[in-house]
């Protein structure tokens, strides 16, 4: 398979920020990271985190989410077929099953369509009704290619790169949630994920 390929090469440090050390592979928690940061996680979550939950994805219910829930799937990972955009409420209620099972649950807030590096409001409805943290993870790629015609310029590591994989604080979400303070968490996720990565764009 070329993603392992490519990541067997990789040279690869993971660090745990502060309360996100205890979660970490370790605990129950949704799992955050940007949708064009998706090339490496399932070999980080089986290689490197060895964690002790098992970890579901959700995944788009188009034909490149079929893929991405494939390659989960061969990691050791579930997948939850869904969107925004297509089996939304379908989606949320099989996410939120996944998590009644002791799943982790991992999702890129702005997929699966962007914008990019906007948080969508699913993952912050998620966690107000599960009650887990939602723990932003970063993937630093400095070494990279981009696909330029993806809507999110998506990010393939080139071989013997270094990767950087940062789980900052985590993030807990009220189970009181008014709109506003729903678009407060949205925000505040975009900076968690956002925070200390050069190779982010400014928006224009």
């Amino acid at each position: 398979m070329l993603i392992s390929g490519v990541c067997l090469t990789l040279r690869k440090r993971v660090v745990a920020q502060g309360k996100a050390e205890n979660i970490l592979g370790k605990q129950q928690c949704i799992i955050a990271l940007w949708h064009n940061r998706t090339f490496t996680p399932c070999y980080v979550y089986r290689y490197i985190i060895k964690g002790k939950v098992t970890m579901s994805m959700l995944t788009s219910a188009s034909k490149d989410g079929a893929l991405l829930a494939t390659v989960a799937e061969d990691y050791g990972m579930r997948a939850v077929r869904g969107s925004s955009h297509r089996r939304g409420v379908a989606g949320f209620r099989d996410m939120l099953r996944e998590l009644e099972e002791g799943c982790c649950m991992c999702i890129t807030p702005d997929g699966p369509k962007g914008p990019i590096y906007k948080c969508h409001p699913g993952v912050i409805r998620l966690a107000s009704v599960s009650g887990l943290p939602i723990l932003p993870l970063c993937i630093d790629i400095p070494g990279c290619w981009r696909i330029k015609k993806a809507w999110d310029g998506f990010v393939i590591p080139k071989p013997f790169s270094k990767i950087t994989v940062t789980a900052r604080e985590p993030l807990y979400v009220p189970a009181e949630l008014d709109d506003e303070t729903q678009k407060e968490y949205m925000v505040r996720l975009d900076e968690l994920l956002a925070m200390g990565r050069p190779d982010f764009e400014p928006e224009e």
